[in-house]
């Protein structure tokens, strides 16, 4: 279970707090960008998270529930030991295909050219009380065209603040109403990565 909220920072700000700073976990992932639905028929684009952990090492976040709160329940239900390079797209559908995820193939094949977005990740995880983990991440983000590798709108920077328990029991109210307390000064909404960058990405072409 987790409660995520993302809000943007200037780039002096990323690279003084995290890009210059050492002792932070680095990692840089490649999201892909799922279509919305024409008429809105299903939430895959916001509730299926697929992407190339490291840019190599396949993974597919599915959302199992969003409560009132924001709170969100994650399961990862693929995450691949064999690097897979984001233009082997046979070796990426055939990994679909053996978790039987027919309905994401077809998703992710109606959108030509494929877009993808670079997400470079600074962390800071501490464990919290009652046995949480709260997560503080600097990102800087680009809007990639898969097929020649061209920039969407220009580079954005987060940070994006998570507490997170493991389990699908529900993290305490008082734990969440803390948490917003100590953001204050920033309007605050709930959501997980696919929900954020499919949102950015509407921004940037709209």
């Amino acid at each position: 279970m987790e409660y995520r909220f993302f809000y943007p920072i200037n780039e002096d700000l990323y690279r003084t707090r995290w890009r210059e700073r050492s002792g932070l976990e680095k990692r840089a992932d490649i999201y892909f960008i799922l279509p919305e639905m024409t008429d809105k028929s299903d939430s895959i684009h916001i509730e299926y998270g697929l992407k190339l952990r490291k840019g190599k090492k396949l993974e597919l976040k599915k959302r199992v529930r969003r409560f009132s709160n924001g709170q969100e329940y994650w399961i990862k239900t693929i995450h691949t030991l064999r690097s897979i390079h984001l233009d082997d797209m046979n070796s990426i559908i055939k990994v679909l295909k053996k978790s039987n995820e027919t309905q994401l193939i077809e998703r992710l094949m109606s959108v030509k050219p494929m877009i993808v977005c670079n997400v470079s990740k600074f962390r800071n995880q501490s464990p919290t009380e009652h046995g949480l983990i709260q997560e503080l991440t600097g990102l800087h983000l680009k809007f990639i065209r898969s097929d020649n590798q061209m920039q969407i709108g220009h580079d954005l920077f987060y940070e994006t603040v998570c507490i997170e328990q493991i389990g699908s029991n529900l993290i305490h109210e008082k734990i969440i109403e803390k948490l917003i307390e100590q953001h204050r000064h920033i309007p605050i909404e709930p959501m997980g990565y696919p929900e954020f960058l499919f949102r950015q990405y509407q921004q940037i072409i709209n």
